[in-house]
């Protein structure tokens, strides 16, 4: 029914003058949880042209890459760390 309230609850919610870095400050935890084995989940909500593909994908390279090419530096970088533990 349309009339019906639903309320929903958000872990977190980034200010439209949060820095790249600062969102994967907040979400770098969720990298850490999948690299223990753990299934995560990250969401990005919000309207058309509001920035949540910046947000992900952002800039190949500088202050402006996203979550994706962030956390595949943290995969890469546990990975070469584990390495030279003999792992």
């Amino acid at each position: 029914e349309r009339s019906k309230k639903h309320k929903f609850k958000f872990d977190h919610i980034f200010q439209p003058m949060s820095s790249q870095e600062e969102v994967f400050e907040e979400v770098s935890g969720l990298v850490q949880s999948a690299l223990d084995g753990f299934n995560v989940c990250l969401f990005s909500y919000g309207q058309t042209g509001s920035g949540k593909t910046f947000t992900m994908q952002g800039e190949p390279v500088g202050n402006y890459r996203g979550m994706i090419p962030r956390s595949i530096e943290k995969v890469l970088e546990t990975a070469r760390m584990l390495q030279q533990q003999g792992w």
